[in-house]
């Protein structure tokens, strides 16, 4: 009993590696293997059918297994391209919001206006160039104004104490002339 389970195991296990080996040759040498084993008879050659169905068999075997793993590629290409495809989606939504960003940076609320930097800077130095130039033009009028206030001041001066002193004058001609008004009628009353 025992012997016949180990020539059985045996039996099995050989069978088995000479299935396993000819599945492990190529299609190509189990063909040439099946035709250099097999008989001829007149121009035919005689295939023993057990050979050419294991033939059938890892042939078929083959076929699943290259279509099998035709699918598999086409599986795992559909889902590379469905992530290259949800990249490409996220690349453009994070350029578009790198974009939108980069123009926030650059630019800001004015009133309500949407501004770039640039063109606030370029306003705001051409505002303060204007308020420097005005203030220059306003500086250089008041001293004008006060030089020219300073002098007709110092005129109205000089013409007043002129004023002044030709009312003394006057008055003192004028009251020399009546001493001699009121000396000659004093001469002329006592002639």
């Amino acid at each position: 009993m025992k012997r016949q389970i180990i020539l059985t195991v045996s039996l099995l296990t050989f069978t088995t590696i000479t299935i396993a080996q000819d599945d492990k040759n190529s299609i190509d040498k189990q063909f040439t293997s099946l035709l250099q084993e097999s008989t001829n008879y007149q121009s035919y050659k005689v295939v023993p059918k057990a050979r050419l169905e294991q033939l059938q068999k890892n042939v078929g075997d083959s076929i699943d297994a290259l279509q099998s793993n035709i699918v598999q590629v086409n599986n795992e290409m559909n889902n590379q391209k469905v992530v290259v495809d949800s990249l490409s989606n996220k690349l453009v939504t994070i350029q578009d919001s790198l974009d939108l960003a980069l123009s926030k940076e650059n630019s800001f609320e004015v009133f309500g206006i949407s501004t770039q930097k640039s063109t606030f800077q370029t306003i705001v130095w051409s505002i303060i160039g204007l308020l420097l130039l005005s203030l220059g033009i306003i500086f250089f009028r008041f001293r004008k104004s006060n030089k020219d206030t300073k002098e007709a001041l110092k005129r109205l001066n000089d013409t007043e104490l002129e004023l002044e002193e030709l009312r003394r004058s006057s008055l003192e001609r004028e009251q020399k002339i009546r001493r001699q008004l009121q000396d000659e009628i004093n001469k002329s009353k006592q002639v």
